[in-house]
């Protein structure tokens, strides 16, 4: 159960995410787990899903290992940063 309110995602960065998906290749994704841990993967994203809860409606990205991250806690799309996380700086290399 999450404990914290989600936040809506600017529509650019969910139209970015609904074109990644769409073209199925692999991608690089930033995000945060629900323990706050800063997560980076290269898998294929599957599908935008919608759910219901009791603080209303949360959306998530289902990637390829059938994991659901919510989309307020996705930090990076393929170099590009969701609004909320412009000013984070990408130390990750390609070792």
């Amino acid at each position: 159960m999450e404990h914290n309110s989600y936040q809506p995602i600017d529509c650019s960065f969910h139209d970015l995410l609904e074109a990644t998906i769409t073209l199925r290749t692999y991608t690089h994704l930033q995000y945060f787990t629900p323990l706050w841990e800063f997560t980076t993967i290269t898998g294929l994203l599957k599908n935008l899903v919608s759910e219901r809860g009791a603080d209303g409606l949360v959306e998530y990205l289902v990637i390829d290992t059938g994991e659901w991250i919510r989309l307020d806690r996705v930090v990076n799309v393929n170099g590009t940063f969701a609004p909320p996380f412009r000013h984070y700086l990408d130390f990750t290399c390609d070792c």
